[in-house]
């Protein structure tokens, strides 16, 4: 079995802007109770409240911490500097919602 290729720069970058987005769009839902949609044809705007937008929040959060490990794994292999970089992501994701 052959090594995976690496990572070409573009497709680190597409990455690193989906890890960005996902830990401050869920941050943004975290920190607000919930998000506010708007309809295309104009009209009255609905709030999500907190329980269905913690879903949403899930899932960027979840798509976010995909994309930090395979960028991770790409450069390292060490389970500790992983279960550290985690850590550290948690700790900024929670700043985020404080802030």
């Amino acid at each position: 079995m052959k090594p995976p290729e690496p990572y070409g720069a573009g497709l680190r970058l597409f990455i690193a802007a989906i890890v960005v987005l996902g830990l401050v769009g869920g941050s943004l839902i975290v920190a607000h109770s919930g998000f506010e949609t708007s309809p295309r044809r104009g009209g009255r705007s609905v709030f999500v409240p907190a329980p269905q937008a913690y879903l949403l929040a899930a899932t960027m959060y979840g798509m976010s911490v995909v994309g930090w490990v395979a960028l991770l794994r790409e450069r390292t292999r060490s389970t500790g500097v992983l279960a550290l970089s985690l850590v550290i992501y948690a700790v900024v994701a929670a700043g985020l919602c404080i802030a």
